[in-house]
């Protein structure tokens, strides 16, 4: 008899020490949770939430229905990678501090829109699908990805970029760029062994070996926009990139070449609307967000 009152007593007791230790276990918790910011989470009209980061040092907030393909952040892995350390990869909690690697968007160049799901701009951009790539209209709308610039070192120029491309041309395919005497919109302007083919001795007809390439520096003589442009056939593309001055950012945006003349608009409204998306640092909203009804 006496031993099985030990028993009983010897189970009470330890449920006793069970049950202070999931008390204290929540008292833990509990202050974690405590210690932890609560963040604002903005949503649009239709319940989605913002993609949240920090993007140039800053915080940010995107609006769900604008991004167009991913928001990416550093350490992630890739779409494509399969290794077995992709697999147990764990992002850490996403806040306004998490870096992101980049994000994708479509931009109007007309008049500076940014396309949103489920929104008027996104009626647009399909009906201009549906009409003007078939009949061979220049098409509106840019692919813009924004890459975050992270490592202090990295210039934040396209100098070195400009030299590589001089180097790669004259040991590939034998040609090199001349500086033309008059600038394009602005832009300095370069042509692939001046528009000729040094094989034939004729004007050059591949678009891809030799693109136009324009540009444009600062006072100190940085390449901060760098633009590769087709020139043959009837749909040429430009692909445009630029740094911004303020925010260690890279901008890529490709579209129709007759849309070239608005580079430097380009340049202006994609800057706003990067910077409509920059919250304090608990996610309070600073400005009316672009892409956001």
């Amino acid at each position: 008899m006496k031993s099985i009152f030990k028993l009983y007593f010897k189970l009470i007791c330890l449920s006793c020490l069970l049950l202070l230790a999931g008390c204290d276990d929540d008292k833990q918790a509990g202050e974690k949770a405590a210690q932890q910011p609560v963040l604002a989470r903005h949503q649009d009209r239709f319940g989605r939430y913002d993609s949240i980061g920090n993007l140039g040092g800053k915080p940010v907030s995107i609006p769900g229905g604008v991004v167009f393909t991913w928001v990416r952040y550093i350490g992630d892995p890739g779409d494509f990678d399969s290794s077995k350390q992709a697999q147990k990869y764990q992002r850490p909690p996403i806040t306004y501090q998490l870096p992101i690697e980049d994000i994708d968007f479509q931009y109007r160049l007309t008049d500076g829109a940014v396309k949103t799901r489920r929104e008027q701009t996104e009626e647009d951009y399909l009906r201009d699908n549906r009409t003007l790539i078939p009949q061979g209209k220049p098409f509106p709308w840019g692919y813009t990805i924004v890459y975050n610039i992270v490592d202090p070192h990295q210039p934040l120029n396209f100098n070195k970029a400009f030299t590589d491309t001089q180097e790669a041309k004259k040991e590939v395919w034998h040609f090199e760029y001349f500086e033309q005497p008059q600038k394009v919109h602005g832009l300095t302007f370069f042509k692939a062994n001046n528009g000729i083919d040094p094989s034939t001795n004729q004007p050059w007809q591949d678009n891809i070996a030799g693109p136009d390439i324009l540009m444009s520096k600062n006072a100190q003589g940085e390449i901060k926009t760098y633009i590769l442009c087709d020139f043959i056939g009837e749909v040429q593309q430009c692909n445009h990139r630029f740094y911004l001055d303020n925010l260690p950012i890279l901008i890529r945006i490709t579209y129709n070449r007759q849309y070239l003349k608005l580079w430097q608009q380009t340049q202006k409204n994609i800057a706003g609307i990067l910077d409509s998306w920059v919250v304090t640092d608990k996610g309070a909203l600073i400005k009316k967000q672009a892409g956001k009804v």
